[in-house]
This record gives C-alpha cells, structure tokens and sequence, in this order.
C-alpha cells in the first residue's frame, strides 16, 4: 500500500511538472513578438552576409522546435541586436523597439509560425540553412538545440526597403569597447537596512546619504551574493562590470580625497564632496544598475520581489531601463538563486534598452557639463581678456566656446558666463578616440579636457588645472 501511495505521488508531481510546462509554453505563445522569450547565443559570422547563431527552445515536437528556432534567430537580429564580445563585435538591433511597437501588426505577421492552415510569415525567406537539431524529449516537450544562419544583410535590406529600419552599422565604441556597468543598492533599500551615514554638505547642512561601505558586515550577505549574481548576468550578456565593493576598497587608499584642493591640486581653495559623489567620479562607468529587493516569504518558502534601474551617470542620472518583478517561491534555494529566477525573464529588454543606448552615445556622443573656473588670485579675466584668435582679437571666454563646438560630436554646447565662472552644458563628446599608432581609446570627462588644457596652454601661456567633478562633470581651474 505504501509503494502504490509513493507511485501515485510520483505520478501527480511529474504530472504537475508537465502541466506546468505547458502552462509556461502558452503564455509565451500569447506574448507578442516584442515580448517573447527565447534563448539565441550569436556564434559568429558567415558567408554572402551571413550570420549564425545557436538556438536552443521548447516545442511539442522537434518539427516544431526547428521552426520556433528559426523564428527566434530572426527575432533576436530585429528586435535584440548582438553585444560585443571577446571574439565579435557589438551590433544594434535592425528595428528600434518603438519603430517595432508602431507596426506590431506587420511583425506579428511577419514572424508567424505556420500552422496547417497558414504557411506562416516572411521570416523563413531568411534563413539560409540550420544544422541538426539535437533534440531531448522532456515529457510531453522536446528541448531542441539547432545552429541556424541567417541571411542578415538581405535582412538588413529588406527591412530597410519596408521603411522600418536605417542602415545598421558595427559601431566605432562596439568594436573597440563595451558598456560597463556598476550595480549598487538603491536609496530605499539602504534606507530600510540602516545602511546610511550622516554627511555635511558645502552649506553645513547635515544630509543622510546612503552608505554603499557596508560589505563588511554580517547583515550585508544577502546583498553581496545578489550584487555578484547581477554582474555575472550582465557579463554573460555582453558587457563589462565594475565591483561597487572593490572600488570601495580602492577609496579607503585615498585618505585626503576631501581635504584642502591645493594638497592635491596646487590651487588655493576647497572642494567639498559627498561620498557618493567620491565614488561615482572614481567608477568611471557608462550605467549604474540601481537595486531594490527583498526577499518575502509565502508558505513554506522564499521568493525575491525585485525594482531595478540603469542611469546614464554622464547625463545627471537620466534613466535608461527600468524592470521590477516577482521571482518563484523555494524552501530551498540560496538567495542570488532566487534573484536569478526573478529577473532572467527581464533582462533581455532590459540589456537591449542599454546597449541601443550606448550604440546611440557611440553615435551621438555623450552627454557632459564643462566648467571654466578662476581662483581669487587668478590674472586671467574670462570676460575681459582678449587674445588673437584666427586672426582677431577674441575674448577668452569665446576661444574656449569656440574649441568646444570645434570639439564635440554636434557642435553646439549651450553656455552660462559670468566674471568667474563658465558653464557649458550639454556637451556631446565622443564615446572613443584615437590614440597614439592608431589605437583606439575611451574618452572620459578628465581625458577630454585635456585637449583644451594642452590648446589654452600651448597657444597662449594659459595654464589651467584639470578637476574631474564627477563622470558628467569637468572643471578647468585657471
């Protein structure tokens, strides 16, 4: 009586897990074309315009599996684009996600499955050749894995033809570097830990900011084990990730990093400067991945609900993705498992969203505030002084405006000018740049700067120091 009560266990459980599948199968059918989940790892590029990808899904059957996977490598060249990595070079996606959500009726059609009643969309006109599926049977589904190569620049071309896509190009900042990201713990979630600190600002005012010098403790386990599951997600997807907790140990080197700027810088006068914002000019990373969880009990077992959000730090925190969910309950997982499980479902939108992101920066450049600056015995007067500039006599204040539009992606930053300060917003410089022997190098905010230290210096006796405020932000102290 036991053996058959232990049997019948087994088979409802076995039965539940199939259902299960199946439940998780029809939602995926119901998704959009938009939404859909599917799992595409670019292996490299082939001939005539080609390029190949594996593919691994989950069908009734492998008849069916080979189509969805056909489907799917197509999908991923519209809507996903291929990160950069090691061996291949960043590619956007061929549609922008509102271009795609405009016509969701023609890309619905267009990357339909057939069925016996319908030979199903345009996509297969794509698909060059596949190799042979392995295929293992999972109950009731089949788990296939197929190589499929597609015919991406006929892709490219007929997209554009249709009005839905511009020319897609490998970019000058995927070829020669990728995104790097640094995830930190939000304000709210540092907030509810106790993880702050008391902090006076330049007016004395005493502000509570959170504390990310926190790894040490006990009750910051939790946190150091989701971090660590984040960045090995982002690295998986293609781009490069900063250590919040080992930047920190880097900083605690630092100990005059507040104290007198003529210490450091040889000038008289005094930068004040919040933690954070010691940290966010020391990263020097392209997103900050900001982190709220909390891990919730439901019966016997643990689940993580999750809000998530990437800044442009070199764009006064402009947000760029945003993803929040709730993962599945577990009695026995660790907790980065239980993070895993909640945001897999939600990176590939979200990885998109910042790789269109950075390929639109490599284009368009990126987004910096330059301040020109004197000091009390400075003998230079922004207004005033004039020197001969392209054959005329020129105010300082316009030699310096002229090199900035001479040197930034659009040429026209916007400008503030008062006696002793210039602020110049919106500066557009551009993602990399040329080195020495043609080596191709990242352009930070300190390393752009340069080039107008090394031009006032060199053409008229103008000696200025350089002070990176922060990633969005330069100083030029004269």
């Amino acid at each position: 009586m036991r053996n058959i009560t232990k049997f019948a266990f087994i088979q409802a459980v076995a039965l539940l897990l199939l259902a299960n599948t199946a439940f998780a199968q029809k939602q995926n059918e119901k998704r959009s074309v938009l939404d859909q989940q599917y799992e595409v790892q670019y292996s490299g590029v082939g001939q005539d315009g080609t390029k190949v990808f594996t593919v691994i899904t989950t069908a009734k059957d492998a008849t069916e599996g080979v189509e969805m996977a056909k489907r799917d490598a197509v999908a991923a060249c519209l809507f996903r684009g291929i990160a950069a990595s090691g061996q291949t070079k960043a590619t956007p996606a061929i549609v922008s996600y509102d271009v795609a959500e405009k016509n969701i009726d023609f890309f619905e059609n267009f990357l339909a499955l057939p069925t016996k009643k319908t030979p199903g969309g345009q996509y297969h006109r794509f698909i060059n050749r596949t190799g042979n599926p392995q295929t293992v049977k999972n109950g009731k589904a089949y788990n296939v894995s197929i190589e499929v190569q597609v015919k991406y620049d006929e892709l490219v071309k007929y997209m554009q033809d249709k009005g839905y896509a511009t020319d897609v190009k490998t970019t000058t900042a995927g070829k020669y570097a990728k995104p790097i990201l640094m995830v930190v713990p939000s304000d709210v979630y540092c907030n509810d830990m106790g993880f702050v600190q008391k902090w006076k600002d330049e007016n004395g005012n005493v502000q509570t900011i959170p504390n990310y010098d926190i790894f040490g403790r006990e009750d910051s386990r939790d946190l150091r084990l989701v971090i660590a599951s984040l960045n090995e997600i982002f690295k998986n997807k293609g781009f490069e990730t900063q250590s919040l907790e080992f930047l920190l140990k880097s900083l605690k080197q630092e100990e005059q990093e507040n104290a007198l700027i003529g210490d450091d810088y040889e000038l008289d006068g005094q930068i004040v400067e919040s933690p954070i914002d010691r940290i966010k000019r020391t990263a020097n990373v392209d997103f900050i991945v900001d982190l709220d969880f909390e891990v919730m009990e439901k019966g016997m077992g643990r689940y993580i609900t999750f809000n998530m959000r990437a800044v442009d730090v070199s764009a006064n925190a402009r947000e760029i993705a945003h993803a929040h969910g709730d993962g599945k309950p577990s009695n026995s997982a660790t907790v980065n498992t239980l993070l895993e499980e909640a945001v897999l479902n939600h990176m590939d939108g979200f990885c998109k969203k910042l790789q269109d992101e950075f390929v639109d920066m490599s284009k368009n450049g990126r987004m910096i505030t330059v301040k020109i600056k004197r000091t009390d015995n400075s003998p230079y007067n922004l207004l005033r002084d004039t020197f001969v500039f392209e054959g005329e006599q020129t105010a300082l204040n316009d030699i310096i405006y002229y090199w900035l539009q001479d040197n930034t992606v659009d040429g026209n930053p916007t400008r503030t000018i008062t006696p002793n300060v210039l602020t110049f917003n919106q500066v557009m410089i551009p993602l990399t740049k040329e080195g020495r022997r043609g080596a191709i190098q990242r352009v930070d905010t300190q390393s752009y700067l340069t080039g107008l230290q090394s031009f006032l210096r060199n053409n008229y006796s103008i000696d200025g120091t350089i002070y990176m405020r922060g990633p969005s932000e330069v100083w030029l102290v004269l």
